[in-house]
């Protein structure tokens, strides 16, 4: 048989085998695809006073597995439980608001970015931070998430700050709420939901937005263990049909008046 021929049918049968994954989760063959979120990252994972688990990536995610014909069940945990429990083969999937970042390559795959990551800061007593550069904030009290890629932001431009990290999001804007802290660095739509809220009156945005690719990377996407190209590929099929037939935006305007992708 010629080499032309063999890498013919080499790549013929890893499209059948993407293929095979799709239409087997549709006919109900596969197993279901666990995929870990947090639960508690208001507007893009949390319950509802009901206890039903929902938000933009969950109703994304899930969308995106019904586009590509996946079986798929979400899964709650801590931040921090969510690379060991992908490692440990307990899930499949990450959908945690995970930024893409040369680091977390190394370590994970990942899909086709489905939202940006641009943060900014939150205050709730905005007139008094005019200006958020790390000299602006030296000795003032700045939260956010631990774990997350504002937390290495801060350990590497913040140092001079009073830093505190936060299991939760939802808990970094309590203490600032309360006052215990001063500022919140958070994803744009996460701090915009506070802001909206009861608890967030009369607290605003503050600086600029912050882009900055080397901590915060080229957006956010679902992470993957790397040897599960088919996964992969599969999730990347069913985002371009969401982003195609309107259900994307659908979702987005649902939960944002501006777009997130």
């Amino acid at each position: 048989m010629g080499v032309a021929r063999r890498c013919f049918l080499v790549a013929v049968g890893l499209l059948a085998c993407a293929s095979g994954l799709i239409l087997g989760a549709s006919a109900g063959r596969a197993a279901e695809v666990k995929i870990a979120t947090e639960g508690t990252y208001k507007p893009f994972s949390f319950f509802t006073s009901g206890g039903e688990l929902t938000g933009f990536d969950v109703e994304l995610t899930l969308a995106i597995c019904k586009a590509a014909g996946l079986n798929c069940v979400m899964v709650t945990m801590d931040n921090d439980a969510v690379l060991p429990a992908l490692n440990d083969k307990k899930v499949d999937a990450i959908s945690t608001g995970m930024s893409v970042t040369e680091k977390r390559k190394k370590v994970v795959a990942f899909t086709d970015r489905i939202r940006s990551s641009g943060k900014q800061f939150v205050s709730c007593a905005p007139d008094k931070f005019t200006d958020i550069s790390p000299d602006a904030l030296k000795g003032h009290v700045i939260g956010t998430q631990a774990g997350t890629t504002n937390a290495d932001f801060f350990q590497a431009d913040y140092a001079d700050s009073d830093v505190r990290l936060y299991k939760s999001t939802d808990e970094a804007f309590q203490d600032l709420a309360a006052g215990r802290v001063e500022l919140v660095l958070a994803q744009i739509a996460v701090g915009y939901d506070f802001t909206v809220s009861p608890a967030g009156a009369g607290c605003k945005f503050v600086g600029p937005r912050i882009e900055n690719k080397k901590f915060f990377g080229e957006g956010v996407a679902i992470a993957l263990r790397p040897a599960d190209v088919e996964l992969k590929a599969a999730f990347d099929a069913g985002l371009r049909k969401v982003l195609a037939d309107g259900t994307y935006k659908a979702l987005n305007d649902k939960y944002f008046p501006f777009s997130l992708y």
